[in-house]
């Protein structure tokens, strides 16, 4: 049985705008980090900022997300497998 053929998704640059806009007012710290995975498995990263000082800041709590949840193990039943 062949494998369905989908398009590549993208997230519509319509949408990340929208989504860099609710993340604050004027004159606030605004932005965002995306992460997600194609059905390949292939890391997208999507990021936008509105200054130096709010990408630090959401890269920086990245790491101590990531650094807080690597030690923790996944428990793959069969069905995962």
């Amino acid at each position: 049985m062949s494998k369905p053929k989908f398009n590549k998704f993208e997230v519509p640059q319509k949408l990340l705008d929208k989504l860099y806009e609710l993340t604050g007012g004027p004159n606030c710290y605004k932005g965002f980090i995306i992460v997600y995975s194609t059905e390949e498995g292939q890391p997208i990263i999507y990021t936008k900022t509105d200054t130096q000082i709010t990408e630090y800041g959401l890269l920086r709590a990245l790491e101590e997300f990531l650094t807080e949840n690597k030690e923790e193990t996944f428990d793959l039943s069969e069905e995962d497998t």
